[in-house]
């Protein structure tokens, strides 16, 4: 059986060969000036309409749109403007159009993260990895992270991945990609332990299908659900506590283990602790380096004791020198990630998988 993940993906700015780039001139008193600038940029009114004016481009909009913007921005008029990308052979109708605008900023952000949605269609996410130790110094577990090859070769950071997955809306699917590809590379390289992915449950409406491509990754590569940890920092938590509830209750149906991610406050711990029920904690990068300073030492301890309280693990991650590494340990945290033992590294495969 193949897995195959990007049958899911739904990227309207990305995957088609054809669309129309569409302004809609907002302010009436700035429709002569922008009829001579649109015109030479060889648009057409929508059907005879002096509000509306189209034209068709390749997958490659997105050039089209900044060349046609310059010169909307040289006359100050992009704030008369709002603008349609639409996809398909067909010209789309002054109500589709009308559904489908934005403001200039929102398509400046479309298109300046576009690259990100053709390095997905083009199979260039890559998962590395990153090695999660125990008190002893041995291996517990690995932290999957998304990476991706540049056209160059080269590898691109998760910040620019994310900052782009945000501009584009598609957060979720880069999660849906790199949940298979963890688990495959995981199996692959031979490792053992846990396995953490990321996990965004900030804007799950049905986990059952944000999570089926992970479902499936783990019954086709034999791995046991309670073995791969969903990992989720309170920044995309839910406001609706009974909501975030019923997605954990169905992950821990599933089988699934639960971590926290980024916690520095007591307060939040304490919260999500009594709705979540984790089996791990990971104490926030920042808090953690500054161990040394008393306050932030008496924040860890006190999180690491609620932590047990309740049955879950503390991680540190952000590890980054022996002396923090020894403060932690004495503190009572259980696992530890960093620079200090290793970076996110593409794994070795040592052999095939299905």
């Amino acid at each position: 059986m193949k897995l195959d993940t990007l049958h899911t993906l739904n990227l309207p700015y990305n995957q088609h060969d054809t669309y129309w780039l569409c302004v809609s001139v907002m302010n009436t008193s700035a429709v002569s000036q922008l009829d001579a600038i649109l015109s030479t940029a060889g648009m057409d009114r929508l059907n005879n309409d002096d509000s509306v004016f189209i034209v068709k481009c390749n997958k490659a909009w997105d050039q089209s749109w900044k060349t046609l913007r310059g010169w909307i921005d040289q006359k100050q008029l992009l704030t008369s403007v709002e603008v349609s990308i639409m996809p398909g052979e067909n010209m789309p109708d002054a109500k589709e159009i009308g559904f489908a605008r934005k403001s200039v900023a929102v398509i400046d952000s479309i298109a300046d993260g576009l690259w990100l949605g053709h390095a997905m269609i083009e199979d260039r996410l890559r998962c590395h990895m990153q090695p999660v130790l125990d008190t002893r110094g041995k291996v517990y577990g690995y932290e999957a992270f998304a990476r991706l090859q540049a056209t160059n070769g080269e590898m691109m950071s998760g910040g620019k991945i994310f900052t782009a997955s945000r501009q584009l809306n598609v957060e979720h699917l880069i999660d849906r990609v790199l949940h298979v590809q963890a688990i495959k590379t995981f199996i692959q390289s031979d490792m053992e332990g846990y396995l953490f992915v990321n996990f965004v449950p900030g804007f799950i409406h049905r986990p059952e299908k944000y999570l089926e491509g992970l479902t499936e990754a783990a019954k086709v590569y034999n791995m046991p659900p309670k073995s791969i940890v969903l990992e989720f920092t309170k920044a995309e938590t839910p406001r609706d506590a009974l909501h975030l509830r019923g997605i954990f209750e169905f992950c821990r149906a599933k089988g699934y283990s639960v971590s926290l991610d980024d916690i520095n406050s007591v307060a939040v711990a304490t919260r999500l602790i009594e709705v979540i029920k984790p089996d791990f904690m990971k104490l926030d990068m920042g808090l953690v380096r500054a161990i040394k300073k008393p306050s932030e030492h008496g924040i860890i301890k006190d999180l690491v004791q609620l932590a047990h309280n309740a049955n879950c693990q503390v991680i540190a991650e952000g590890v980054e020198s022996e002396d923090v590494h020894q403060l932690l340990k004495e503190s009572g945290v259980d696992l530890f990630q960093g620079y200090l033992f290793a970076a996110p590294s593409e794994a070795v495969v040592r052999k095939q998988v299905i």
